[in-house]
């Protein structure tokens, strides 16, 4: 039939679907908490209930409240998009929407089976109570269900809007305090216009995850202070770090670091770990006149910022000392070894250079400083990075200053070795780019080239060396095989050996060449006869050339046998350098 219409109908499921979307009570209940912030509301007020006891979980807030009609027509609105209707800032106090979707009011019905409104605006209160039982055992489509709306005069000075859950679901986890407020912390811990109190306790940086601290003192020129930060587990993000000054419970500027960031005992990233307040009562004369910060000439502030400093410092210290020697202890044995084959007076300095690197590059993972770690202790052979730690040496007893330049000096010279040196391993890539893409490159070409730079192979190859036995039994080995049982053809074969005694044979094939089945049955027969001319211990194989034959399967290789491409060593070696220099720079 032509003309006839069709609408959507919208279950009363729905109401359930809306509710469940949540992954947890908590998570539901932050979007209640997000509505109070929507409101303008300086205040929000949650109440959780003992488990089992029947009493209702209460959230309130002194925000600017709903009349009955925008009760009606905005708040009971399914995915009515508030920034449309209203702008992305809220009216009063200009802060950013955070309600998107319209459906955050359903997320108290995760909770509970009965959700009461109560707001007030213009001197009038306005109730309504939805059912989620009557939603969901009605035949109507949701919008046709009736909701009791009440208005009544609202009790002098009342504002807000108050939502009651009641009828608890037993189905789903009863809301945990604790973890609630970890949940909050992250968005209201540093919000200066928004205080968030959870069963009677206001939300603070206390409660951001990591280690509080809490310390009181007397200043000369400001009274009694009374210091609260944390220093963060560094998991997940709860706004900007530092110490906030509240003066008669206001704050004054924005959080300050108070010069923590440019400690040089304390990495940048663990001071950024700092989240606290240091409360200050009854004197205000070092408060800039429109309370933007503190007169920084003033001798409260001064003290204020020595007083911090000495007391989170000695806190990041006790904290910074467990992570570095988890950090070092983290490190390879390879490295250690490597640490431990130097000259004596040359392992004190690069134990400290480690301790350094350790310190700049903080939280990062253990491959990136191992890394930095290898060609650090390259660097550490260059004769002009030697010569200023003779004078740093020197000076240690003598003259103050002269050791203060030597120190300075130590620091910007081992970065820019280090740079230097990671800089002259990329031109060193470059080249052996170029060799590896000519057709008429020969193993003996590129064996040349990597004999004295195996570190292009990984750092689990940079401490290998081939010394002069080893040459002399490859050479030997080569020029005694029987051309009826081998090639005829002479290998190109290079033996290696690790600090720990670690043996690798490296077959260089030439770059154009695809390593197949019988090359690796090969190298094995290669491996089998050095294996007579050596001392005990098992030797690794290494193949180099383009890269597996199309009808090698990898996973039939045997394990201690490795097969790489020479493109794919380089591109890998490079982008390792490239971070190095990147890094060092910043």
């Amino acid at each position: 039939m032509s003309g006839a219409k069709a609408r959507f109908q919208v279950d009363t499921r729905l109401a359930r679907l809306l509710g469940e979307g949540y992954r947890s009570s908590e998570l539901a209940l932050r979007e209640l908490v997000d509505n109070a912030w929507d409101a303008d509301a300086p205040n929000v007020w949650v109440t959780l209930p003992e488990p089992l006891s029947g009493d209702p979980v209460i959230v309130r807030d002194d925000g600017v409240g709903m009349t009955a009609a925008a009760l009606r027509n905005e708040y009971l609105k399914i995915a009515g998009d508030r920034r449309v209707r209203a702008g992305t800032l809220t009216p009063r106090r200009k802060r950013k929407v955070k309600g998107r979707k319209g459906i955050g009011k359903f997320a108290g019905l995760l909770l509970a089976r009965e959700m009461r409104i109560d707001t007030v605006a213009d001197g009038v209160r306005s109730s309504v109570v939805i059912d989620k039982r009557i939603l969901l055992e009605t035949e109507r489509d949701l919008e046709t269900v009736d909701l009791p709306l009440e208005e009544t005069s609202a009790e002098p000075g009342e504002i807000g809007t108050t939502v009651t859950l009641s009828s608890l679901e037993p189905r789903f986890n009863f809301p945990v305090a604790d973890k609630l407020r970890e949940i909050l912390v992250r968005e209201y811990a540093r919000q200066e216009d928004f205080s968030v109190t959870v069963n009677g306790k206001v939300l603070t940086t206390e409660d951001i995850p990591g280690t509080s601290s809490r310390t009181m003192g007397e200043l000369p020129s400001t009274g009694a202070v009374d210091l609260r930060f944390t220093v963060s587990d560094g998991k997940g993000k709860h706004g900007r770090p530092g110490i906030v000054v509240r003066v008669d419970g206001k704050s004054v500027g924005e959080p300050s670091m108070f010069g923590l960031d440019e400690d040089e005992e304390i990495p940048v990233k663990l001071a950024r770990r700092v989240f606290g307040e240091i409360e200050i009562n009854g004197n205000d004369d070092f408060v800039a006149a429109d309370w933007g910060g503190l007169i920084e000439s003033s001798k409260a502030y001064a003290e204020i910022a020595e007083f911090v400093r000495r007391v989170v410092k000695a806190a990041l210290k006790d904290a910074y000392a467990i992570e570095m020697n988890l950090q070092e202890a983290r490190l390879s044995k390879r490295i250690k070894e490597r640490i431990a084959h130097l000259p004596e007076f040359r392992r004190k300095y690069a134990h400290e250079a480690i301790q350094r690197i350790l310190r700049r590059f903080y939280e990062e993972g253990t491959d990136r400083i191992e890394a930095i770690v290898d060609v650090a202790l390259d660097a550490l052979e260059h004769d002009a990075y030697w010569d200023v730690l003779q004078r740093i040496n020197a000076a240690s007893e003598g003259e103050v200053g002269e050791f203060a330049d030597s120190l300075a000096e130590f620091g910007i010279l081992e970065l820019s070795a280090i740079g230097r040196q990671a800089s002259v391993r990329l031109r060193f890539l470059d080249g052996l780019e170029e060799l590896a893409l000519r057709k008429e490159t020969l193993e003996a070409d590129v064996h040349k080239a990597i004999e004295t730079n195996l570190w292009v192979l990984g750092r689990g190859f940079s401490t290998m060396s081939s010394n002069r036995t080893l040459r002399d039994i490859v050479r030997r080995f080569g020029s005694g095989l029987p051309e009826a049982s081998r090639e005829t053809k002479r290998p190109d074969l290079l033996l290696s050996q690790a600090l720990d005694g670690t043996r690798t044979l490296i077959e260089f094939k030439r770059p154009s060449h695809f390593i197949d089945r019988a090359d690796v049955a090969q190298a094995e027969a290669y491996r089998d006869d050095l294996s007579r001319l050596l001392p005990s211990g098992g030797i690794r194989i290494l193949m180099l050339g383009k890269g597996l034959f199309a009808t090698l399967d990898a996973t039939k290789v045997a394990p201690d046998v490795q097969i790489q491409s020479y493109l794919g060593l380089i591109s890998a070696a490079r982008d390792e350098l490239e971070w190095i220099i990147r890094d060092v720079r910043d």
